[in-house]
């Protein structure tokens, strides 16, 4: 829910909801600082709502690209005892999360 409520972690997943992206294009497309992008970014993938979905060296530099977990996230909440969240995930996304976590 934090993360949902936050404005930059909000853009964040919505920029990479349908497509993988690098930190330096989602800072750019959203508008974003650059050190609170990279921070927010690492709190979402230590989370588990963005996984690093693939890297690759450009100009001598590791660049990592990032994808949402989930595709879509609506919460509905008519008081304290009616919570719903319904989530379309990212079905590739997941598959390179569990690959990672058997990789271990």
């Amino acid at each position: 829910m934090y993360a949902l409520s936050d404005s930059h972690m909000h853009k964040i997943l919505q920029s990479t909801s349908l497509y993988d992206k690098p930190a330096i294009d989602i800072i750019h497309e959203q508008e974003l600082p650059y050190s609170t992008a990279y921070k927010k970014i690492a709190e979402l993938v230590k989370w588990g709502l963005l996984v690093t979905y693939k890297s690759e060296i450009i100009d001598g530099k590791r660049v990592a690209y990032h994808k949402s977990t989930f595709r879509s996230i609506k919460v509905n909440f008519e008081g304290a005892l009616d919570t719903k969240v319904e989530t379309e995930p990212n079905e590739d996304a997941l598959e390179r999360l569990t690959l990672r976590f058997y990789d271990l």
